[in-house]
């Protein structure tokens, strides 16, 4: 059995069109995440606010506090399904400058893994008797 991106993913982690570029943010610190995934009431993902994207509102001298997500989103950089191995993650995430992949399920935002999951999930002294088993629930390092 191999350890799927459903396995290690942070699930829902996630801000709506209209959340205010602020509140992103605070969301973005909090988290320790690089970026946040956009969905709407449907669940489609339709974007991540990125720090640079925050910043560059910023410097531009934009009103976070009324400034939606909608309007500092770019497209998710790099997606993968919830079924993705390991393997193909980490050949995702050293292909891009991101440190984070958006997990998709049946097209539907599902979750995000980042690096230091990954990291977290190989350093782990549980990995291999995790590995081995029939997963039913998310494998929890931390």
């Amino acid at each position: 059995m191999s350890i799927s991106a459903w396995h290690i993913m942070k699930e829902k982690i996630s801000v709506g069109p209209d959340t205010t570029a602020q509140e992103t943010a605070m969301r973005i610190i909090s988290s320790g995440l690089a970026a946040m995934p956009v969905v709407n009431d449907s669940n489609d993902l339709l974007g991540v606010v990125t720090e640079n994207g925050i910043l560059g509102a910023i410097r531009d001298g934009l009103d976070l506090s009324v400034l939606p997500a909608s309007k500092v989103l770019v497209p998710a950089p790099v997606t993968a399904d919830v079924t993705a191995s390991t393997d193909e993650l980490v050949r995702l995430l050293m292909q891009s400058c991101c440190s984070m992949v958006t997990v998709t399920r049946d097209g539907k935002y599902a979750g995000v893994v980042t690096r230091h999951m990954l990291m977290d999930i190989f350093t782990s002294p549980h990995y291999s008797r995790f590995a081995s088993k029939e997963r039913k629930a998310p494998f929890v390092c931390l």
